[in-house]
């Protein structure tokens, strides 16, 4: 037992070297990322987030392209705002050339991801599990009840922009209750705020071929 008690003693001060280290990449990861997109450079930006976060976007894409309306009514609010988001803002013979990444750069680019959000965001208390990082959102001095989340890939901190995605869900559902509206009305509403031409109906219809 002594000797399980000894190698313990000596292994700790190890894994408190190594965390330290992982929490300091996690943050130097979202300080790159809040520092391209404020900057709007997509390119830069879509190196410091995860590829399950491109691939997101690649399916948007997908959608934006393909989907008619019945499938798209059976997704979230949220991935219908996104995918008509994308359909009101990327000419289709543009979008046809582009992938996930390039989709996402091109947001970033043009301001459309969050840039006033992650402007006033910072990591509050940081927990780091294996290749997995969890940090509280930070505003001004006061800890949000909500993660940042991360992953280790290929040896390097990225950030996790999905779940951002997710937890506007009951946001969005609780907008259009509040205003005694469907939520295709609403997701309608919110892309007409966020687009930089007018929009009808037939947005919930695929483009052309």
């Amino acid at each position: 037992m002594s000797r399980w008690l000894l190698l313990c003693l000596l292994l700790a001060p190890i894994f408190s070297v190594h965390a330290a280290d992982d929490e300091t990449a996690v943050r130097a990861a979202f300080a790159a990322y809040k520092s391209a997109v404020l900057a709007r450079q997509g390119e830069r930006a879509a190196d410091q987030v995860t590829t399950g976060t491109l691939r997101e976007y690649a399916r948007y894409r997908e959608l934006a392209l393909s989907a008619p309306r019945t499938e798209l009514e059976a997704l979230p609010m949220t991935e219908r705002l996104q995918v008509l988001i994308i359909r009101a803002r990327v000419p289709a013979r543009d979008l046809r050339a582009m992938d996930g990444r390039t989709v996402f750069a091109h947001a970033v680019d043009r301001g459309w991801i969050g840039r006033e959000g992650v402007e006033r965001s910072e990591l509050g208390t940081l927990q780091v599990d294996g290749d997995h990082a969890a940090a509280r959102l930070k505003i001004g001095t006061v800890e949000m009840p909500f993660d940042f989340e991360f992953e280790r890939e290929q040896g390097r901190w990225h950030f996790n922009l999905i779940p951002l995605v997710t937890m506007s869900e009951d946001v969005f559902k609780q907008l259009a209750r509040q205003n005694g509206v469907s939520e295709n009305e609403m997701v309608m509403t919110l892309v007409r705020g966020l687009s930089e031409a007018p929009v009808d109906d037939s947005l919930w219809d695929p483009p052309a071929q």
